[in-house]
């Protein structure tokens, strides 16, 4: 009966906890991370544009080389989407749709992650013809009192690794010849 007790004490007082952490914790959470490649812009350009390409460089793709995609709508224009499912647990299900294009320099995404979110990201790319730099970003608002929950799961840290090995890949796809 004592243990019953201590757990049930402890579950209030974990509860208590992510209720406070939630009220005084962000719930906007932006994220940017860039790298320079040794590439022709329009080459870095058209991996990230078109979906079609993302394979070639998505880490999320090397952790579950069975995820499968599916592109709807025209590649690389405002409204394509490419939509994954994975058995994966850090995969999962989800989608990308194109919102917006500056040509050859900026592309905005909407995100869907299902229960997990529906944040925005972009990709802000400047260059010549011998190189480039790459700036992807994500934003993302989560609300009371889940913001506690993904102030520890959305660090800043992890998220920064996230966005470094993708744009690690990235620059070492658009660097083969």
């Amino acid at each position: 009966m004592k243990i019953l007790k201590f757990i049930g004490m402890l579950l209030l007082l974990v509860v208590v906890i992510i209720l406070i952490a939630g009220a005084v914790m962000k719930k906007d959470f932006h994220y940017e991370r860039s790298t320079t490649i040794n590439a022709p812009k329009d080459r870095v350009w058209d991996n990230i544009i078109m979906f079609k390409n993302h394979e070639k460089w998505s880490q999320w793709k090397e952790m579950d080389p069975n995820m499968q995609t599916e592109i709807t709508g025209t590649d690389g224009t405002v409204g394509a989407k490419v939509t994954w499912k994975s058995d994966h647990k850090n995969v999962g299900n989800g989608s990308q749709t194109i919102r917006a294009i500056k040509p050859g320099e900026r592309v905005d995404y909407d995100m869907d992650f299902g229960n997990n979110g529906k944040p925005t990201s972009y990709f802000i790319v400047e260059g010549d013809s011998t190189s480039s730099k790459v700036a992807w970003g994500m934003d993302a608002h989560v609300g009371f009192p889940f913001n506690a929950i993904a102030g520890i799961f959305m660090g800043e840290k992890m998220m920064n690794d996230m966005f470094d090995k993708g744009l690690m890949m990235l620059k070492t796809e658009s660097e083969k010849k």
